[in-house]
């Protein structure tokens, strides 16, 4: 079983934002004011526990994986495996030799983005009671969803480094989605939410995600 450490926080979006939300893609200064009219909504309120087998995991990542990814939950594995040093050797000399540059290494980032969506899209069916209306290729939002009480556009990313840097990068994340939830108010007459979902990668058993709610003032 795999353990997900969830954070979560709702943000609302007040109507005499939304000229300025609007305008943050354009201008930087407008981004700055926006951040900081909606920092005091950033904190994250809540936290929650599940698990996820690895055969749902597997399930998830076919039913809501963007690319084409084979195997991505075994590329993980082999990635801990690889970064722990059990490939490295013992008994033989250092290796000396002179090189331009140091290297890093990185994981398969296909795989990563994969699990990311899967946990996305999980999280979504259980925490919201969704079901998948469509997977849109090399768009946003990654998944558009329905639940009895609206329309959920879902926004996936991942990462193997830390969870502040996933958090970062849902922050970043947050005017695109704002300005698709003003707009999908005027071609849907259901409530429609968006979800932000971020999830680092610990290791091959510990997962921490953290989840963003975007939503219209009433």
């Amino acid at each position: 079983m795999i353990s997900l450490d969830i954070q979560r926080r709702r943000i609302v979006l007040p109507t005499q934002l939304q000229g300025l939300i609007t305008g943050a893609s354009e201008r930087r200064v407008l981004r700055r004011e926006l951040d900081r009219q909606l920092l005091p909504q950033l904190g994250y309120s809540e936290a929650l526990a599940l698990t996820i087998s690895e055969p749902t995991l597997k399930h998830m990542v076919t039913k809501y994986s963007e690319q084409l990814v084979f195997h991505p939950v075994n590329e993980i594995r082999h990635w801990f495996t690889y970064q722990s040093g059990a490939y490295i050797e013992p008994g033989y000399p250092p290796l000396y030799y002179g090189r331009a540059r140091n290297k890093v290494l990185s994981p398969n980032k296909s795989a990563v983005a994969a699990v990311g969506e899967a946990i996305a899209g999980f999280l979504a069916q259980r925490l919201y009671r969704s079901r998948k209306l469509s997977r849109p290729n090399h768009d946003c939002p990654d998944i558009v969803m329905e639940a009895d009480n609206g329309t959920l556009l879902v926004e996936a990313k991942a990462t193997l480094k830390t969870a502040h840097a996933i958090k970062e990068k849902i922050d970043g994340e947050i005017p695109g989605m704002a300005r698709l939830v003003i707009s999908a108010r005027l071609l849907d007459r259901r409530p429609v939410l968006g979800l932000l979902v971020g999830t680092f990668l610990r290791s091959e058993t510990e997962y921490y995600a953290c989840l963003t709610e975007v939503a219209n003032a009433v």
